[in-house]
C-alpha cells in the first residue's frame, strides 16, 4: 500500500512539474517591433533593412512607409525607394505579398510572419534640385546612403504596420568598423 501511495504522489508531482509550462507572450501587440539597419552590408547604395514585429493572430496585415513627413509640407513617397520587399515565414519561406500602391504592401498568412525584410535606396542620389514640392523628398527630409556619410532619417526606413501603430519600436544599427 505504502509502494502505491509512493507511486502516486510521485506521478502527481510529475504532472505537477508538466502543467506549469511559461507560455510566451510574443503577441506583436504586446512586444516592441524590433527593427535593424545594417550599414555593413550596402550594396549600390541600398540599406538592408529588417522588421520582426512579433506574433499576429489575424490573416491578412498592412505595412506602411509615410507619403508625407510633417513639416515638409509635400508628397514624399518613401515607398519607392524600397527594394525587394519579402515577407518571411518562421521557416525563412516567403509569404504572398501585394503592393496595393507606392507606399502600402498587404501580407497574406500573416499568422506565419516571422519578418518582413528590404532594400532602402537613398533619396539624395536621386535629387537634381532641392525643395518643397517636387518629387524627391526635400533634402533634409531625405536618406543618404555613402561610405562615409549616412543620413538615416528613419521615416525613410522604417514604415508601421497599421494594426501596430501605438507600437514601439527597438532598432539596431550596424555600422562598419
Amino acid at each position: 500500500m505504502k509502494h502505491r501511495i509512493v507511486i502516486l504522489l510521485i506521478t502527481a508531482l510529475f504532472m505537477a512539474c508538466g502543467t506549469s509550462k511559461p507560455v510566451a507572450n510574443d503577441l506583436a501587440v504586446n512586444n516592441p517591433i524590433a527593427s535593424s539597419l545594417n550599414l555593413s552590408e550596402v550594396v549600390n547604395d541600398k540599406v538592408p533593412v529588417s522588421i520582426d514585429p512579433g506574433r499576429f493572430t489575424q490573416e491578412t496585415v498592412t505595412y506602411r512607409l509615410p507619403r508625407v513627413v510633417q513639416g515638409t509640407y509635400s508628397v514624399s513617397d518613401f515607398g519607392k525607394y524600397i527594394e525587394e520587399f519579402k515577407a518571411l515565414d518562421y521557416n525563412g519561406n516567403e509569404l504572398p505579398v501585394n503592393k496595393v500602391d507606392t507606399n502600402t504592401w498587404t501580407i497574406s498568412s500573416a499568422e506565419n510572419l516571422d519578418k518582413l525584410t528590404y532594400y532602402v535606396n537613398d533619396t539624395y542620389d536621386i535629387e537634381v534640385t532641392g525643395g518643397i514640392g517636387g518629387d524627391v523628398p526635400f533634402s533634409p527630409a531625405g536618406t543618404n546612403i555613402e561610405p562615409d556619410n549616412y543620413v538615416l532619417n528613419l521615416h525613410g526606413f522604417i514604415g508601421y504596420f497599421d494594426s501596430l501603430k501605438n507600437n514601439q519600436y527597438t532598432l539596431d544599427v550596424t555600422a562598419p568598423a
